[in-house]
Formats: C-alpha cells, sequence, structure tokens
C-alpha cells in the first residue's frame, strides 16, 4: 500500500474510533445498561466494552456480547455479571449523569469484583494522538507537550474515580486494566514505517507509555491490582494475523474486533490476566 493509501485508510479507521464516542447524545443519564448491584461489575470504556464488529448500542452505551467484561465473567461463572462499561467513556462518566454514566450506579456493598479501564478518552487523549500521530503528519512537538500535559492531569482524576469505588464497593477486588500496546518501537516492516514514520511512533508510544504509568500510579494509591498485556513487538498492530493483541482495522483474519481496539486474542488474553488476579 502507498504512503497516500495508508493515510486515507488510518483517517477513515480513527474517525471510526472517534464516532464511538458520540453514538448517543449526552443529554440525559444513561438507562441502566446491566443490573445493580452483580457480584462482578465491569467499569470503563471500549478497550474492556467493545469486542467484535457486532458491537451493538442501546440506550447510549455501545457494548459487545464478546467484550472483556464477558470473557471476565465466564472465567468467574458461576458469579453473577454487570457490564456496565461504555465505549467512549471517560472518567466523569463514573460519577456524572451523562448519555454512559453514571456508571458507578452498578456498585453496591453486595459486589466483590470489579474492573476498570478508563482514562484514554479524558480531555479526547487518544482521540487527539490518533488524529496528529497515526493519521495525518502533525505529529509535533506541541502535540507531544500538549499530550504529555493531558496524561499529567489524568492523576487526580483517576484518584477521585478509584476513591468512588472504594466507597461505593467496599468489599470489592479491584482489578485496573491498563492498555495495550498499539505499536512497537522498531516499525521496519510494518505498515507504520511508510506511514505515520518511526518519529510519530515514538511520540506515540512514549504518550502511550505515560499513560499507563499513570494509570499504574494511581491504582497504587487506591490499592487497588493492575494488570497490562504483554507489550511485546510480537502483539502489536504490526503483528502477523492471530498474534495481535490490538489491531489496525479489525476485520483482518482472526481479529474479531472494531479499529485500533483489542483482537479476540487480545481480550482473551486480558481477561485473564484480569481474572487471575481475583481470589475466590
Amino acid at each position: 500500500m502507498t504512503g497516500s493509501g495508508i493515510r486515507m485508510t488510518l483517517g477513515a479507521l480513527v474517525g471510526f474510533g472517534s464516532a464511538m464516542a458520540l453514538l448517543a447524545p449526552a443529554v440525559q443519564a444513561m438507562p441502566d445498561p446491566a443490573p445493580r448491584g452483580a457480584q462482578y461489575v465491569s467499569l470503563g470504556d471500549s478497550y474492556v466494552a467493545a469486542g467484535s464488529l457486532t458491537t451493538s448500542t442501546a440506550a447510549g452505551c455501545s457494548q459487545a456480547a464478546d467484550n472483556v467484561g464477558h470473557l471476565i465473567s465466564a472465567r468467574l461463572r458461576p458469579v453473577s455479571f454487570g457490564d456496565w462499561a461504555c465505549s467512549g467513556a471517560d472518567t466523569d462518566d463514573f460519577t456524572t449523569v451523562t448519555a454512559m454514566g453514571p456508571q458507578l450506579r452498578g456498585l453496591t456493598g453486595d459486589t466483590e469484583f470489579v474492573t476498570i479501564s478508563i482514562g484514554g478518552n479524558d480531555e479526547d487523549l487518544f482521540g487527539t494522538l490518533l488524529a496528529n500521530c497515526l493519521a495525518s503528519t502533525n505529529c509535533t512537538p506541541a502535540v507531544h507537550r500538549a499530550a504529555n500535559a493531558k496524561v499529567d492531569r489524568l492523576g487526580p482524576a483517576l484518584d477521585r474515580v478509584y476513591a468512588q469505588v472504594k466507597h461505593r464497593a467496599p468489599k470489592a477486588q479491584v482489578v485496573v486494566i491498563g492498555y495495550p500496546r498499539l505499536l512497537p518501537d522498531d516499525v521496519r516492516g510494518c505498515f507504520a514505517e511508510i506511514y505515520p514514520g518511526p518519529g510519530a511512533v515514538a511520540v506515540a508510544n512514549d504518550v502511550q507509555r505515560r499513560l499507563n504509568e499513570q494509570i499504574a500510579e494511581s491504582a497504587d494509591r487506591a490499592g487497588f491490582t493492575a494488570v497490562f498485556p504483554d507489550a511485546a513487538a510480537r502483539h502489536t498492530m504490526c503483528a502477523p494475523d492471530g498474534q495481535r493483541y490490538v489491531a489496525l482495522t479489525g476485520i483482518g483474519p482472526g481479529d474479531a474486533g472494531t479499529p485500533v481496539h483489542p483482537t479476540l486474542l487480545g481480550r482473551r488474553e486480558i481477561a485473564k490476566l484480569a481474572a487471575a488476579q481475583f481470589s475466590r
């Protein structure tokens, strides 16, 4: 594929990903997407809410039946399950009345297990980064600085959310799920070598690394366990079919995902990592 062809494809895919956050108007609180007070509750954004391209949207909350939460629930059976995660959610959607929140309504004193994936959508961190450093040539030092500043501001927001989770579900074991790595450091032989190029990839990787570090630090302050999928190059978007944890298009052989989100293999790996942290 030529550089212009890759650019057009990436632009379309980033647009698709951004649209996932705009599937419903933010005028009313979302109706409960699941029962309240389940033993296991999944909270968060599209990295745990989305699954295959059969992802459906109902009442403002976009979820898939083969998402990370459902895969974790299958490992915890026979505990009851409440899927409160919504594609496009940010930390405000945990505590505020929005079209994707407040997600914390799903928690009660009876909740025993909680998983959380959140932070990448705050201040449109991921969306802006992908638009500038994956789908365009605008990955400037200013873009890099602005993204890092957003990551720095995320820490207090995560601290507030995690404190509210502890308040609503004081007896629950909580596992925070970090974001799987999108691109390797060495992009030789990958589409990203041609476009957006090694410089933009280095910026995107630095911001994602700092984001996961911020998530880990906030989880540690809250006394939660954080898990991160294997960051090896063999599982990034540049990996061969059947090895990717994250896919560029989501429609490659075995991907069963959505653009720039975990593949079925990646979702299964995340579910295995998270479920293994729960003691029963």
